[in-house]
């Protein structure tokens, strides 16, 4: 638990830990799931917390240091964590999300099948991580449920993006910036920017304009009943009213 500590540490970039070892070994005690990836050298790579919740397993952080991205990973881990709770009697695995980090959305939604539930606005409050500090921390709530078609077909192969002829609530602007536009209509489609990390950065009022432009843009769509159904190839949410 000392070593997934500190992967988890290093991934966040913060000075003081993400998750504390003696946190990780109480969810342990207490039953819930903490699991690790090692290299062929015993280095570990990728660290992933759940707690059992109501709902079934909320999956609280999951990260893999840089040595280990772009190899698969992130999905293992996950496709462990979904075994691992079926085995449990556990169908439903919840966590928040960054909907302004565009590659973990689609993660979520096409490499996984889960679907968002929720927008929170600024859910976890000031956050003085290297990856977090200075903005608010806005995730959309995510459920998996493990049995449905989407996981399942997901869990065969990466679920396609979505085709959306729907007018842009958020759009990408020419100068970098977000475009908001009032729409109307059963469906919208919320651009997110390709990377929110480097437009931060660069530029962190450019930052700010995204995180309120998407928060806009998705929660008046899912006041006017619509909801998530994916992403497009060129990064937009794509909601809808259900049928």
């Amino acid at each position: 638990t000392v070593q997934g500590a500190e992967v988890l540490r290093a991934v966040w970039s913060s000075a003081e830990s993400v998750a504390p070892s003696n946190l990780l070994r109480a969810v342990q005690q207490c039953g819930g799931y903490v699991f690790g990836v090692y290299d062929e050298g015993g280095v570990l790579l990728a660290v992933s917390v759940g707690l059992l919740a109501r709902e079934g397993l909320h999956s609280h952080i999951t990260g893999v240091v840089p040595a280990g991205q772009r190899r698969g990973l992130g999905l293992a881990l996950k496709q462990h964590q979904r075994a691992w709770a079926l085995e449990h009697g556990i169908t439903t695995i919840s966590w928040t999300c960054d909907p302004l980090v565009r590659r973990n959305v689609a993660f979520n939604l096409h490499a996984l099948g889960a679907h968002v539930v929720g927008y929170l606005p600024d859910h976890y409050g000031p956050m003085n991580d290297g990856v977090n500090k200075g903005d608010e921390s806005d995730r959309l709530s995510v459920h998996w449920d493990l049995l449905s078609p989407a996981a399942v077909a997901a869990e065969r192969a990466r679920l396609p993006w979505l085709v959306s002829t729907a007018p842009h609530a958020v759009a990408l602007g020419p100068d970098g910036l977000p475009v908001v536009t009032a729409v109307t209509g059963a469906e919208r489609q919320v651009q997110l920017p390709e990377d929110v990390e480097g437009v931060r950065r660069a530029d962190p009022q450019a930052g700010r304009a995204w995180r309120l432009a998407v928060r806009e843009g998705v929660l008046a769509g899912l006041a006017q009943g619509q909801s998530v159904t994916g992403m497009t190839a060129d990064g937009a949410l794509v909601m809808e009213v259900s049928p």
